[in-house]
């Protein structure tokens, strides 16, 4: 039989009448013949609103389904509809334009316009259901694709209908610009993007997106043409190219990922041209280039010119930044984050259905299958070995036009790879850039070529060193401080031994800078080196022990010794040099003031994660994620530092927000990574002692009863992608121990999901029913509580209670 979904619901051609038989039957063929329960029914038939007698309704209408032709099956709690002898049209709409892209790839040009006609001949003229307006924006993605690739003929009829829909599709609206420009209309094109700047901002506030802004740019520069083709793509949401490039593979983001230091240089570059080159052409003979040099050589300025160049090209480009990370573990989450890879998939079609654990290559290859271009990976000298076994098994999946860039300071040693040695700079250009460098901060300066040289020589002609003398120099002669490093060498020499050969013509000037620094300031710079990202200016705060340290970050700012980062909408925030962190963690180890700095870190990250798991339910959701992803390395830090430390109700304050972050992300293998050590797993000695499974009689500080839920319901939920139930079991007995010891301290909401825990491992579709019945009696509960809660006495602070409650449950 062949179902129609995409418009009109029909069978065999013949139409469903009735809005209720309709709606069993779409929830019935979207199952691809898995169960669906009586609930999901009555939810999709009366969304919201059940009849009293739920399950003989339901009955009566699976009965009309039946006489419809269709073979429903009975099962305990639920129905079927097996999917053996259904076709249907949006499953060949998706077929036909995976095939038109296929064909598209191969240049096949005709077929490709074919697959795509037939495509579109499925979709009803103007669909509004939201799976035939995706299918539709694919459809004409790929049938505007072949047009600018043929040079025509151009039908942007369908493109027009996805930029004026509400809200406008913007990829939609980039590619129309396209092909109005490919036409040399450039005037009408000009007003599309006028047309949706003008409604995004009346209806929504906010600007163009990226890809919109992207091909707005090229048009005003003249770039799009008759010639010009954007790539082909898996997605409407693919990248528009510049004129002239027609890269074999799909690109799946709207602009090149550049980290911001990235996208526009602070100062030029300056003695890397022949550099840039040999890199660049390395880059398109080789899979993969590694950039290898001491530290402070400017390797990863020089990657950043080069990833810059190929994304101006038109290519993608994704950059991801290891420098941060302080275990190989976090390597692949690090590569998938930037590459939008999750660790799980569903083990069906649908979003709802059991999810499964990928295996590491099939991981990387789900991530990487709209790949292309360039992939950076930036600083691997610290996790070498994971670096190079990531790198490796990504080259296996992703196409042969896919090429890798890393920076290290040794090579990765893998088959194929090209090794770019980044020597010191010469002379010429190391004293050219001293000078700009100086003289931008200190104009009419006077200047001895002969002193500047010698001063380049005692820093080896390392970018990084000269930079930091250049911020010197702004308040001293170069002689002055050629004396200075003269004397801190020797000091060196006599207090500090085994430091990184890498830095060893650094130290010395990082050193004499700190001597310059009032005595709290230097305590800072040091403390500040426990912090694995950036940060910002209350953390910095917390770890140094006072009210506000704004003005000492500002001092360090301007001492060359962070970097200021105030070009996003939140607060400002603080980068250290990898140079300087590594030495003012030495200095901290040496001052034994390590352990009072990490107390900083953990009592920000444990006021911070509370703030945010408040704020992860409710209308302040999405910027409560946004500020999760900011905080996520030093948040991490936090919580590794509880856990070594056996701080156990700082580690559940700090896991709320992080769990949760890593949920909706889909990466539940760490939350199952770091909860297992939070329950102590595979150590049942700890959990005699421990405060989460043992309570009071433990003697020691308890955990808030109602973060400790949020952690332990994160934990049953994300354990059922396991193997074995070891973990729902130990995240069950530390809920039935709080529900007995801490249940003033729990939220309705949370403790009805945590009397619900062992039903949740269930398979009998009745007990889920039964729990989805409850649920919606609780949500309502607690919704009534909310609205209640202005009308009592405290209404500011009983208003946010209120929220918070409500969204939890």
């Amino acid at each position: 039989m062949h179902v129609t979904t995409l418009g009109p619901l029909a069978l065999d051609g013949r139409p469903v009448r009735g809005e209720r038989l309709s709606a069993v039957v779409r929830e019935l063929v979207a199952a691809r013949g898995r169960a669906v329960s009586v609930g999901a029914l009555v939810e999709a038939v009366w969304d919201g609103a059940p009849p009293d007698d739920e399950q003989g309704a339901v009955q009566a209408l699976v009965s009309r389904v039946r006489r419809l032709g269709l073979r429903v099956e009975t099962l305990p709690g639920g129905y079927r509809l097996p999917s053996d002898d259904l076709t249907v049209d949006a499953d060949e709409a998706r077929a036909l334009v995976g095939a038109a892209r296929a064909a598209l790839d191969a240049d096949d040009l005709a077929a490709a316009a074919e697959h795509a006609r037939r495509a579109r001949a499925l979709l009803p003229a103007a669909p509004d259901d939201v799976a035939a307006v995706r299918l539709l924006a694919e459809t004409a993605d790929v049938a505007a694709r072949v047009a600018l690739r043929a040079g025509g003929p151009y039908d942007e009829s369908d493109l027009r209908q996805l930029a004026t829909r509400t809200p406008p599709d913007e990829p939609s609206v980039a590619l129309l610009v396209r092909v109005l420009a490919a036409q040399g209309r450039d005037a009408e094109a000009l007003e599309v993007v006028e047309s949706l700047r003008r409604d995004l901002a009346e209806r929504y506030g906010t600007d163009p997106s990226p890809v919109v802004a992207h091909a707005h740019v090229a048009l005003l520069r003249g770039e799009l043409g008759p010639t010009s083709a954007p790539a082909t793509s898996s997605s409407p949401t693919a990248t528009p190219l510049a004129a002239g490039h027609t890269p074999a593979r799909p690109a799946s983001s709207p602009l090149a990922h550049l980290p911001s230091a990235w996208r526009r240089p602070p100062t030029p570059l300056v003695g890397r041209d022949a550099d840039v080159a040999a890199v660049t052409a390395a880059l398109q003979e080789a899979p993969v280039v590694t950039v290898v040099a001491t530290g402070g050589a400017g390797k990863t300025r020089l990657a950043a010119e080069v990833a810059r160049g190929v994304a101006q090209a038109g290519q993608q480009v994704r950059v991801v930044e290891l420098a941060g990370l302080r275990s190989a573990d976090d390597v692949l989450p690090a590569v998938l984050g930037e590459l939008g890879g999750s660790e799980t998939v569903p083990t069906l079609p649908e979003v709802n259905a059991e999810r499964r654990v990928l295996p590491r290559r099939d991981r990387l290859r789900a991530a990487a299958q709209n790949l292309s271009g360039l992939v950076v990976l930036d600083n691997c000298e610290h996790v070498l070995a994971e670096a190079a076994s990531v790198v490796a098994d990504l080259l296996e999946v992703v196409p042969p036009d896919v090429t890798v860039l890393a920076t290290s300071r040794a090579p990765l040693g893998l088959v194929g790879e090209r090794v770019h040695r980044l020597l010191a700079l010469p002379d010429d250009d190391a004293l050219a850039l001293l000078r700009a460098r100086a003289q931008a901060a200190r104009p009419g300066m006077v200047w001895d070529d002969e002193q500047a040289l010698a001063l380049c020589h005692r820093l080896d002609n390392l970018p990084l060193a000269l930079e930091l003398a250049a911020a010197r120099l702004r308040s001293m002669p170069v002689q002055d401080l050629l004396d200075g490093l003269t004397d801190r060498f020797t000091l060196l020499d006599d207090a500090l031994r085994g430091l990184p050969e890498r830095h060893a013509s650094l130290w010395a000037l990082v050193d004499w800078s700190r001597d310059l620094l009032p005595d709290d300031e230097r305590a800072l710079l040091e403390r500040l080196a426990v912090v694995p990202g950036s940060f910002t200016a209350a953390l910095a705060a917390s770890i140094a022990g006072v009210p506000d340290a704004r003005r000492g970050l500002a001092d360090l700012v301007d001492q060359s010794l962070l970097v200021l980062d105030d070009t996003g909408s939140g607060p400002a925030r603080y980068r250290m040099l990898e140079t300087v962190r590594e030495y003012g963690d030495a200095r901290l180890e040496a001052s034994g003031h390590r352990d009072d700095a990490m107390a900083g870190l953990v009592a920000w990250a444990t006021r911070e994660a509370v703030d945010l798991a408040d704020r992860m339910f409710g209308p302040g959701q999405l910027a409560a994620l946004a500020r999760c992803s900011d905080e996520q390395e030093s948040l991490v830090a936090a919580l590794r530092w509880a856990l070594e430390h056996d701080e156990e109700p700082s580690a559940v304050q700090v896991a709320a927000a992080l769990f949760q972050w890593w949920t909706v992300r889909g990466m539940h293998v760490e939350v199952v990574t770091w909860a297992s050590r939070l329950v102590h797993v595979d150590d049942p000695a700890a959990r005699r002692r421990s405060a989460l499974f043992v309570g009071a009689a433990s003697g020691r500080p308890l955990p808030h009863g109602d973060l400790a839920t949020s952690v332990m319901l994160q934990t049953a939920v994300n354990g059922g992608i396991t193997s074995t139930l070891r973990l729902p079991s130990l995240a069950g007995r530390v809920l039935r121990r709080l529900m007995r010891e801490q249940a003033d301290e729990i939220s309705p909401g949370a403790a009805a999901l945590a009397q619900a825990v062992p039903t949740l491992a269930s398979n009998d579709l009745e007990a889920l029913e039964a729990l989805r019945r409850g649920a919606r009696r609780a949500r309502r509960r607690a919704h009534a509580r909310a609205r209640a809660v202005p009308a009592r006495s405290g209404a500011g602070e009983q208003r946010r209670a209120g929220r918070v409650r409500a969204g939890r449950a």
